[in-house]
């Protein structure tokens, strides 16, 4: 250590030289007592290596107290389990980061890759409420029909048919996203009841074979994404991706 001139004081008398140096040689151990690292930390290992020489220095003729030195153990081995914890911890979170950030990847490459299919949301179901009720229905026709027309049907929650209305009949209706309304009422005219009811539309396509294509089930045209979450666009609405129940081709 590098110390200035003006640190010493020089004299004949070698008493005070001693005194001097003695000053100055406390002074530079007071500095480098009040020299501190306030960003250190005290691990296991430090905590450790000082409780050792605290008792290599120790006074023989005053020993540590046995119950300050079990306090200090106690102390290590709490200090060794919180770090432990704390990196168990550590570790979860980061693993939960990365199963989040896949599960999200995985997420949005399907949700891309089910464009052009057929998706059922996850309750394809109608709620009738009262007998004023008319509801309105958006059915999506996965073909083009012939000239037959096309039929509604109405099933109560036994799957029981209620009510059935033949329409567009002498016309071609093309593939693509029709809406129906059903006032709510069977074929006699009498309120069909509060409750859940399925919606089908059957008909026959250009080749005369029986198509059936359910409420619920539509063409996604696309996928859009809004705060990181992937939306399907079907049935002319977008819905959540994670409330379609199935997703298949139509043929």
């Amino acid at each position: 250590m590098a110390i200035s001139n003006s640190s010493w004081n020089y004299t004949t008398n070698p008493t005070t030289d001693t005194t001097s140096s003695t000053n100055a040689a406390s002074s530079t151990t007071n500095n480098n007592t009040i020299a501190s690292n306030p960003s250190a930390a005290l691990d296991k290992d430090a905590f450790l290596k000082l409780l050792l020489i605290e008792l290599q220095y120790q006074d023989p003729t005053d020993p540590m107290d046995t119950d300050k030195m079990l306090t200090q153990t106690s102390q290590l081995a709490a200090l060794e389990m919180q770090q432990n914890t704390n990196s168990t911890m550590q570790k979860m979170v980061e693993t939960m980061e990365l199963l989040a950030s896949s599960f999200g990847t995985s997420m949005s490459t399907a949700a891309v890759g089910a464009i052009g299919k057929m998706g059922t949301i996850q309750d394809p179901t109608i709620n009738l409420t009262g007998a004023d009720e008319i509801i309105t229905l958006k059915m999506y026709l996965p073909e083009d029909s012939n000239e037959d027309g096309l039929t509604l049907e109405i099933y109560d929650e036994q799957g029981k048919l209620v009510f059935s209305e033949k329409s567009n009949e002498g016309k071609i209706a093309n593939e693509g996203v029709y809406t129906l309304e059903w006032p709510g009422r069977n074929n006699d005219g009498v309120f069909a009841g509060s409750g859940k009811y399925t919606a089908k539309i059957v008909y026959n396509n250009a080749d005369g074979e029986k198509i059936t294509a359910s409420y619920g089930t539509y063409k996604i045209d696309g996928i859009v994404f809004k705060d990181g979450i992937a939306y399907a666009k079907m049935g002319g609405q977008e819905v959540p991706f994670d409330q379609i129940a199935e997703i298949s081709n139509y043929k």
